[in-house]
């Protein structure tokens, strides 16, 4: 008697058409002799978790037959968790459905793994009794050692999501990272690949009053599937109390304050560090076809910080850059600006005597900037404010970078240790938070002076500052000693 193989179906509650549909065909395939599918319907889910079940069931399947007629988190998780656990994944889509957002084009993910149309059970009853349970897809064995961490980013960059990348930068993680506003879709060989080289998988899903919500939170979930699957190191993080649906609840920290992340991230960071030191099995095998074994890098030069080097071109536009020719690279997305910036950037970094300062400020705190307190000044005052807190910020920047370089090296030499300890002195001024990143210390230095500004002027506007108000406001340090005592010249960071 031929052994029966064994498929699973996920799918939505609602709307019901799609469920009765699925049930009514499911019934139809389930009386020949050769092929069993069964619904989470049909699971013993009574006292138990339905997350915990639906996953058992999924993992004693040969195949997972998945519907996508209407995008469901629940379902989505499903679809990556059984690719994580190398599952035959076959996807169906009702057209006689209307789609609801987030539609499959504003995800990605399904538009490149491809689907079945059907309108009737009959449709698809013929093709699940067609459906081949072999050839699943094929998941890299390579870990990224050097980057070890994927993060999935959101479009707009909070303090919420700066303190994310504040905490993994703090754990001394390199990641990865999809960032929305640098790659307009997520496909859904990018995300496969992406997870099954990191070590770790961090998450944020975002409340429902975010925007872009929808579409993040359903790539979160296939990301999430991917990582639980092929059992990584995962952090998922909510930005308070939806929207994650109840199945999963326990798979997610819930966060209302940004320092709620610092304990979610060290946790995480521990996991990473454990997977570091467990034996990594790899596969060896030589199945994969020339074109499949080929990699071609990244989408995003970021991605790949530290491997960039070993096939970088060395083009005109780099050599003239490395030269100090060229100031300012100007290109269209994708044409290399950030493959230039990273390889002059460490070959500058590796020189003795050089500090290399690479920022990045978030556009969105500038603009948040700009509203709470340079719309309120005068247009001369306007103009010397941005000039003095650009060198402010620049000159303590600088400091920062000199006290994390000679850390340990002044310590065994007495001609450094007498002025770093100066230097971190002046740096660590009260007032001034130095944790986090730059985006970070950018952040509390602009929320400091708006509280400044507001405390003195209010919502008065047309507002002229002599120099001793904007110092006042301003500064946290005495910005001569400052620039002084980090040997930089303090007549280009003075205030007045």
């Amino acid at each position: 008697m031929p052994t029966k193989i064994s498929g699973f179906y996920a799918y939505a509650s609602s709307p019901a058409e799609i469920g009765q549909t699925i049930e009514e065909a499911v019934n139809i395939v389930n009386s020949n002799d050769t092929l069993i599918v069964e619904t989470w319907k049909a699971l013993d889910i009574a006292g138990h978790f339905i997350s915990e079940k639906v996953l058992e069931g999924i993992d004693a399947c040969d195949f997972l037959i998945a519907d996508i007629s209407i995008l469901n988190f629940n379902v989505t998780y499903e679809i990556g968790y059984a690719i994580g656990r190398k599952k035959r994944i076959l996807l169906t889509k009702n057209r006689s459905i209307k789609e609801k957002p987030p539609t499959i084009r504003e995800v990605g993910v399904f538009d490149t793994l491809g689907y079945s149309d059907y309108q009737n059970s009959s449709e698809l009853c013929s093709f699940i009794k067609n459906a081949n349970n072999s050839n699943p897809l094929n998941i890299p064995s390579k870990i990224n050692t050097k980057s070890p961490v994927y993060l999935l980013e959101g479009l707009h960059k909070t303090d919420w999501a700066s303190r994310i990348v504040s905490r993994i930068k703090k754990a001394r993680y390199l990641y990865r990272s999809f960032d929305p506003n640098e790659q307009p879709r997520l496909s859904a060989n990018d995300a496969i690949n992406q997870v099954a080289q990191s070590h770790g998988v961090v998450i944020p899903l975002l409340s429902s009053s975010a925007v872009g919500a929808e579409v993040h939170n359903m790539r979160g979930a296939f990301l999430a599937g991917l990582a639980n699957g092929m059992e990584k190191a995962l952090c998922i993080l909510q930005h308070g109390e939806d929207p994650v649906p109840l199945d999963y609840r326990d798979f997610v920290s819930t966060s209302f304050h940004p320092n709620d992340i610092n304990e979610r991230i060290a946790d995480f960071a521990g996991c990473v560090a454990e997977a570091f030191q467990q034996e990594t099995k790899v596969d060896s095998s030589t199945e994969d076809t020339f074109l499949q074994s080929l990699d071609l890098g990244s989408t995003s030069a970021e991605n790949e910080m530290r491997t960039l080097e070993s096939y970088y071109l060395k083009t005109d536009q780099f050599l003239k850059s490395l030269r100090g020719e060229a100031n300012i690279i100007v290109g269209r997305k994708g044409s290399g600006k950030s493959a230039i910036f990273l390889q002059v950037r460490d070959r500058e970094r590796n020189k003795k005597g050089n500090i290399v300062l690479d920022l990045k400020p978030d556009g969105y705190k500038l603009i948040k900037f700009k509203e709470l307190i340079l719309s309120f000044l005068e247009e001369g005052t306007f103009q010397h404010t941005i000039m003095a807190f650009w060198e402010y910020v620049l000159l303590l920047e600088i400091c920062y970078k000199i006290l994390e370089k000679d850390r340990e090296l002044h310590k065994h030499d007495h001609n450094l240790y007498e002025s770093y300890n100066v230097l971190a002195d002046l740096y660590h001024a009260e007032g001034y938070e130095t944790e986090g990143d730059f985006s970070e210390r950018m952040s509390t230095l602009m929320e400091k002076i708006s509280t400044e500004y507001r405390t003195k002027h209010g919502d008065e506007t047309k507002v002229r500052l002599s120099a001793s108000n904007l110092t006042e406001m301003l500064y946290c340090h005495d910005v001569r000693e400052l620039a002084v005592s980090a040997d930089v010249n303090p007549l280009v960071f003075a205030a007045e």
